[in-house]
């Protein structure tokens, strides 16, 4: 796994223009919309958001820049406290709680190092996690508890590893990455730009009241928008096609991770998964989108590179 400095990669200049001016006009924007409602400032949620994302981005940025080992050290992270935040989600005592952990933050350094290990690694770790209701005695709910926490590791740890295999395996991964990471972004943003103005009719009543098929158009728009803004990191020879295919994998993925979070949280009544992150509850409210994409657009990249 190398480390390298981010500043002297190409991608990363151009980069960080766009990402300070994105945010510099949207906190324009919400300075304008949101005058009358300023004070207090740290109850306003769009600001709230806004903060989250000043502080996010440039560590994203310099995460994705500094090598595979800064990829992977910032994948365990985001997967150590999405796993934190899920078992408790899903209400998984201690013992299942410590063992979902330690085998997900296996997961990253194996796809960072061995891809054959990687994919490996998957039935090994299911067989072993069926001991789990053996060894800790759980009579009355341990077969559920050992399908949650299944679920939580190839969920979060499993497929968030795929961020790692993208920039490693895929030519210009990389720049993809960025790419990705800029259009779900705005995938999210659009929906809920779109949604609050137009949305009239229900994507998903049951699993998640508040979204709107207007609003999913947004999320297509918004996928667009930050494809379009990180183009220039795409290979070259195919950036038109790439474009397309990033837009129309991160505006489904989005969708998609969007109420599969949702129907987890249904499930136990919860309407944040954690309180981590200003304005948007916790960490895995905000990788929900990512965690179905990054695998989407690996395997579909792979499969026809």
């Amino acid at each position: 796994m190398s480390f390298v400095n981010p500043l002297s990669d190409p991608l990363f200049a151009p980069t960080a223009y766009r990402m300070l001016a994105l945010l510099g006009v949207a906190l324009v924007l919400l300075l304008i919309t949101e005058r009358r409602r300023l004070r207090p400032i740290a109850q306003n949620v769009l600001l709230r958001r806004w903060f989250s994302w000043a502080v996010l981005a440039p560590l994203y940025l310099c995460g994705i820049l500094s090598g595979v080992g800064a990829i992977t050290v910032l994948i365990a992270i985001l997967t150590f406290q999405g796993l934190r935040e899920y078992a408790g989600l899903v209400q998984l005592p201690p013992n299942y709680r410590r063992v979902l952990i330690v085998m997900g933050l296996v997961v990253a350094p194996m796809a960072a190092v061995s891809v054959q290990g990687f994919y490996m690694l998957g039935p090994l770790l299911l067989i072993l996690a069926t001991l789990q209701p053996l060894l800790f005695g759980s009579v009355k709910s341990g077969v559920r508890q050992l399908a949650f926490a299944a679920l939580g590791w190839g969920y979060i740890s499993w497929f968030l590893a795929h961020i790692i295999l993208l920039a490693r395996l895929i030519e210009g991964g990389v720049g993809i990455v960025l790419a990705i990471l800029a259009a779900v972004g705005l995938s999210d943003v659009g929906a809920f730009a779109v949604g609050t103005v137009f949305g009239k009719h229900k994507l998903s009543p049951r699993l998640s009241p508040g979204k709107t098929v207007e609003g999913a158009i947004g999320n297509f728009l918004g996928a667009f928008a930050g494809a379009t803004l990180m183009s220039f990191a795409l290979p070259h020879d195919n950036v038109i096609a790439l474009m397309i295919v990033l837009t129309v994998l991160v505006g489904a993925g989005a969708i998609w991770g969007d109420l599969v979070e949702s129907a987890i949280k249904r499930e136990f009544g919860a309407k944040d998964a954690g309180t981590w992150l200003p304005g948007f509850g916790g960490i895995l409210d905000r990788i929900d989108s990512l965690i179905i994409v990054a695998p989407l657009a690996y395997y579909f990249l792979a499969f026809t590179a």
